[in-house]
């Protein structure tokens, strides 16, 4: 009988390999052992790298899901800005309406909402608001009945509506029309701030996500608008700056 070097079992005179790990019987050298042995370990290791490989992948995109939906919120608020302006520069009428062209301060806000207002609207108050459509609006109060503003000039080529005069293309500015009131009525302008920062991009990305389109990426978001309000009718100054 030939007894295995390896596992220690019988086998027969002439046999060649063990009948129970296959290692050649008769060879006692300890390389044979450690060739087995690294064998072994290495049919296990593929095993258990083959098995691992999927559960890695899906771990890998549950984390990235998890930061484009959660990381926002985990990251530090960014800097209140200043506060956003309007900035006058010119006034006049025609046809019975008044007509003014500003613009925002800083440039790269957006104006979200533009209306007349009763003369004793205060300049220094928010209004109320509310959201509708994902829009914040003033809330109105029941003697603010001049609807009449429209725009004349935008800073964006606009698509012509039947019924309605054609809206002019002006780089940096925004003109509009209103009818004035007996009793007077200011300006209600909202601006909106741009987002930056890396807080932006992870909103964009989530965006992104959402809407399973990578052209939300390079689109531009706004923070909720600040509402300014001015009372147009005093004159400009000589240098034509005239800021609200």
């Amino acid at each position: 009988m030939k007894r295995c070097s390896y596992c220690g079992r019988d086998s027969a005179d002439d046999a060649l390999f063990c009948r129970e790990c296959g290692t050649p019987v008769g060879d006692t050298g300890s390389g044979t052992r450690s060739a087995r042995a690294a064998a072994v370990w290495s049919d296990t290791f593929r095993t258990m790298a083959g098995d691992l490989k999927p559960r890695w992948l899906v771990c890998f995109v549950g984390l990235v899901v998890l930061l484009v939906i959660v990381g926002p919120s985990l990251l530090p608020a960014p800097r209140a800005p200043n506060a956003p302006r309007i900035v006058v520069l010119a006034t006049g009428s025609s046809n019975g309406e008044e007509v003014v062209t500003f613009r925002p301060e800083p440039a790269t806000a957006d104006i979200a909402y533009a209306e007349v207002v009763s003369s004793a609207v205060a300049t220094n108050v928010q209004p109320q608001t509310i959201r509708s459509f994902g829009d914040i609006l003033p809330v109105r109060s029941a003697d603010e009945t001049n609807y009449s503003l429209h725009y004349v000039a935008l800073p964006v080529r606009a698509l012509a509506v039947p019924g309605r005069p054609p809206v002019a293309y002006t780089p940096g500015s925004y003109t509009v029309a209103y009818t004035p009131t007996e009793s007077g009525c200011r300006l209600r302008i909202g601006v909106a701030l741009q987002r930056k920062g890396i807080r932006d991009y992870a909103r964009r990305l989530r965006r992104c996500w959402e809407q399973k389109s990578l052209a939300m990426l390079w689109m531009k978001s706004y923070q909720d608008p600040v509402f300014v309000v001015f009372d147009p009718s005093p004159m400009l100054r000589t240098d034509g700056n005239n800021s609200r």
